[in-house]
């Protein structure tokens, strides 16, 4: 759908939920409900805020908000004016695992490692504040370490990435890797380069 309810975007401080401002409240609430429920394990345990835009949601339409989170393992952050949404700052030790193919167009983006039990095709983008570990091919674009952390690995089964990044280091795979081993690699920061070592 062209026009989105509910807009959830991902950038390296955390998470925004945007609310449509031109429907009711109750269609909103749904759509929200939808989406959530089709990414459960993304967003739990997360401490959350919304942006509303225009939007005034009144005491009533913040409670059932705030349950709505809830039910998914969310906490929705108090606030006089809820415009924003963050996760907590970035701990390696929160993981967002997801069992899925990351397709061409998707991002993710999570305050912590990311375990991917997929693969990650070529377009899509996989950005952590920690680790990243891909349980098949890594064909897409790969950032460990967002937020700075130099000690963040990249792994997967098959590296194929267009780009690596790991902290503020970028790299791109020779083209003589087009095809890639057929093993387990690890990328990681040496003497501010990034190295790819058989896992």
């Amino acid at each position: 759908m062209k026009n989105d309810p509910v807009v959830i975007k991902g950038t390296k401080e955390g998470i925004s939920i945007i609310l449509d401002d031109s429907l009711e409240f109750d269609d909103l609430q749904k759509a929200l409900y939808e989406k959530l429920k089709n990414s459960r394990n993304f967003f739990s345990g997360g401490n959350v805020r919304i942006q509303a835009k225009n939007r005034n949601l009144s005491n009533e339409e913040y409670e059932k908000l705030q349950k709505l989170f809830t039910d998914f393992g969310m906490n929705l952050q108090e606030a006089s004016s809820p415009k924003t949404m963050i996760f907590p700052k970035p701990n390696k030790s929160r993981v967002l695992l997801l069992k899925k193919t990351i397709r061409s167009g998707q991002k993710i983006a999570y305050n912590g490692s990311v375990v991917i039990l997929g693969d990650a095709n070529p377009g899509s983008e996989i950005i952590a504040a920690g680790d990243i570990l891909v349980m098949g091919t890594l064909r897409g674009m790969a950032h460990a370490g967002a937020d700075g952390d130099s000690s963040a690995v990249v792994t997967a089964f098959r590296l194929k990435p267009t780009q690596l990044r790991i902290a503020g280091v970028i790299a791109r795979p020779p083209e003589e890797r087009e095809d890639g081993p057929l093993f387990p690699e690890i990328a990681r920061l040496k003497n501010n380069v990034i190295v790819i070592e058989p896992l």
